[in-house]
């Protein structure tokens, strides 16, 4: 099963913002969209949603989501916005049981502090949305959306996160656990595809890397087969050296495992 986008362009007045872009993300594999900024890739991912107007065709394991009515496509996929604004003061608990309401199975009163434990916020129901951190509140939406596609696979069928910068707001510890709950969501048969910024989570996790640039696809592919000097040095400008330390001798931290 698949996730697919076929010509894909979208135009914001007079501005082009994607141009035909083609696009297949598998079940069972973490599908990134990374590129500079400008290049399109929230803008993809918007137009994966159906949320703005584009050209082109998107199909969710082969049906094409023009024939899908919007509570039959929150049954198969979740999608993790860069940010949430609450305009009522809403707690934690009301925030991730608001994913129940798009549950076809009868809603699991337990799944909602499940969801909050794995994300780290064990405890946190009472509390209200607006009290959090910015990264406590990234973590809390987390969770509304584990909530919705909590089991990957229903009767066959997988179903899929679209993540819009998932750890852009969070420390390396939070950043590590974020991407090993997508990577557990992929290992059990459901489709992840994640608009990333971090090249070295992205290395470390995602099986495949979509890389973006002026809003075509500058190339597709196996990490190791997109991230190499010539290709990621065309795409952001600045010379871009893989798997080399710093010649002045000067020190960077990276995580060593993606386990």
């Amino acid at each position: 099963m698949t996730f697919e986008g076929q010509g894909i362009s979208v135009t914001f007045g007079r501005r082009r913002i994607l141009f035909d872009v083609d696009f297949t993300a598998s079940a069972g594999a973490i599908t990134a969209i990374v590129g500079p900024n400008g290049s399109g890739k929230t803008t993809l991912l918007r137009a994966f949603c159906d949320e703005i107007p584009h050209d082109g065709t998107v199909r969710i394991n082969g049906r094409n989501i023009a024939t899908c009515d919007a509570a039959e496509l929150a049954t198969i996929r979740a999608v993790l916005p860069q940010s949430v604004m609450l305009a009522f003061p809403f707690t934690v608990s009301e925030v991730v049981h608001l994913a129940q309401a798009s549950r076809a199975a009868r809603p699991c009163a337990d799944l909602p502090r499940r969801a909050l434990a794995a994300v780290g916020l064990a405890g946190y129901g009472a509390r209200r949305y607006q009290d959090l951190s910015g990264g406590e509140q990234q973590r809390v939406q987390l969770a509304r959306v584990l909530v919705q596609v909590w089991e990957p696979v229903v009767y066959g069928v997988p179903r899929w996160l679209l993540l819009d910068e998932p750890v852009a707001s969070l420390d390396i510890g939070h950043q590590l656990m974020v991407m090993r709950l997508a990577q557990d969501f992929a290992a059990r048969g459901g489709g992840v595809i994640a608009v990333m910024h971090d090249l070295n989570l992205t290395a470390m996790f995602a099986d495949k890397v979509v890389l973006m640039r002026l809003g075509r696809v500058a190339a597709a592919g196996r990490v190791s087969d997109v991230f190499n000097d010539d290709t990621l040095s065309a795409a952001y400008g600045p010379a871009l050296r893989v798997n080399s330390t710093p010649t002045d001798g000067s020190l960077f931290i990276l995580p060593h495992s993606a386990a």
